[in-house]
């Protein structure tokens, strides 16, 4: 690092701190040199303990995931299971491609016309869980790589990367420090920034940027355990106590209870927490201040708050890696040149990101809306309301700009949570039903011969790992 550089100043020593570092380092021009300041490792219940990532994503790209999964490191995550969620009814939820029409009409309308036409049919929800191709293959804890062919149900498919965080930071420290980075020592003076990203978590969202009464939760119980069941899933429980998640990695998990601490008491939190995994041995757990949240303007001058320090979800829901993964690529898209682009850079990045923030944390409140402690809940926002009215009123999805999720994810989520829509596209009136209804039962009928052949999450795991 010479004197001449524009140092870019990483301030913490978590999953964010050293992904921003090792990206940044290998995507600055020359003239540009990262800097860690204060790179202590974070507490547990500071990070997210599993990282759910993308295939081809920025944090799998800088740390070759591949083969930390062949180091059994973790696994594919297909989706999440709500358990018990409406009526004592499992809903399993999973991203997939878009499902063909028929004959120019959507699937979801056909067989909202079937429903409504016979009154002996089973309700809508049942009627479209066979179709959830994905949330299918997650539920029976099967696995198989997506396909090419168009014409196979496999190309429904869209796996995610679960990883051990504390594995996958340390690897990324190693590949930032070999790269360059430089950490700051004791007696260094003061360095004039070029930029600082904050990863770390500190204070509490506020105005616009708080979502302790849209999500209903401001404490969080983390614990790692070994044993118990490895499921390729995210497992998410409305207890009376909170929000309870578990994910898995080998040889154990990870699991968190999202709770209110003005409804609940740690004792009773750890308690609910222990009675919910069953016989699992408990390696490690932290009990911390973690209210949801979003910074409405992460990048602000020479300042870009990143990871925790920009946005949380509370451990355990799998969010906030995700969001992670979304800023690096943002922040790669953004990187400025020159001191007189930072503004518009900052700008760019900001709409980009909080608005795929506040997508997610729709959902998520859609979810919760839904669940046994719903009433508990500050009411949807504009764009929810827009959403579920959309869907209440005809069967439809709002598309909103930059929304992670399609259309049809957002109508098939609502479905299973049990809202119903009034009616369906006209156009569904001029299809043959019969016939329309035999069409789908052979696209069922293709997803259950998939299903059926597709091998255990386990036994895949184990031909990666033994080079199969």
């Amino acid at each position: 690092m010479s004197g001449s550089d524009k140092v870019w100043v990483v301030r913490g020593g978590g999953l964010a701190a050293w992904a921003a570092a090792a990206l940044l380092v290998k995507t600055l021009p020359a003239g540009h040199s990262v800097l860690m300041e204060e790179a202590v490792s974070p507490a547990l219940g500071e990070e997210p303990e599993v990282v759910i990532a993308e295939p081809d994503g920025v944090l799998v790209q800088l740390s070759d995931g591949a083969d930390l999964l062949a180091l059994g490191h973790g696994g594919f995550f297909l989706g999440s299971l709500l358990q018990n969620w409406r009526e004592g009814r499992d809903i399993a939820i999973a991203e997939q491609e878009p499902l063909p029409g028929i004959d120019g009409v959507a699937l979801t309308d056909v067989v909202l016309r079937a429903t409504r036409q016979s009154p002996t049919v089973p309700d809508y929800a049942a009627l479209l869980a066979p179709l959830q191709f994905q949330a299918r293959v997650m539920a029976a804890g099967r696995y198989a790589h997506p396909s090419p062919d168009r014409q196979s149900p496999r190309s429904l498919l869209r796996p995610r990367l679960m990883l051990d965080a504390r594995v996958l930071t340390a690897r990324l420290r190693d590949i930032a420090l070999r790269a360059g980075v430089r950490e700051t020592p004791d007696d260094v003076r003061e360095v004039e920034a070029f930029m600082t990203l904050d990863t770390r978590a500190n204070g509490v969202f506020s105005g616009d940027g708080d979502w302790t009464g849209r999500l209903g939760y401001d404490r969080c119980l983390t614990l790692r355990y070994v044993g118990g069941d490895h499921t390729p899933r995210l497992d998410m429980a409305n207890l009376v106590e909170g929000l309870a998640n578990r994910s898995p990695l080998p040889g154990g998990g990870f699991a968190s209870l999202a709770y209110a601490a003005d409804r609940t008491t740690a004792d009773v939190a750890k308690a609910a927490l222990a009675a919910w995994l069953g016989g699992v041995d408990v390696a490690a757990q932290s009990d911390v201040a973690l209210p949801p949240g979003l910074d409405t303007h992460p990048w602000s001058g020479r300042r870009l708050a990143l990871g925790p320090a920009a946005a949380r979800f509370g451990d355990g829901l799998g969010l906030d890696s995700i969001l992670l993964e979304r800023q690096l690529t943002q922040l790669v898209a953004s990187l400025p040149g020159a001191s007189e682009q930072i503004s518009a850079c900052a700008e760019a990045y900001n709409e980009a990101v909080v608005r795929d923030i506040a997508h997610r944390a729709d959902r998520l409140h859609l979810i919760l809306l839904c669940g046994s402690q719903g009433q508990r809940l500050a009411p949807a926002g504009n764009n929810l309301a827009r959403r579920i009215a959309q869907f209440t009123s005809r069967n439809a999805g709002v598309g909103l700009d930059g929304d992670p999720y399609d259309a049809q994810h957002w109508i098939m989520l609502m479905a299973s949570l049990g809202l119903m829509p009034r009616r369906y596209d006209i156009q569904a009136d001029r299809l043959d039903i019969k016939s329309a209804m035999a069409s789908l039962g052979r696209m069922v009928m293709a997803f259950d011969q998939t299903l059926a052949a597709l091998p255990a999450h386990s036994q895949f795991i184990d031909r990666l790992r033994e080079g199969g």
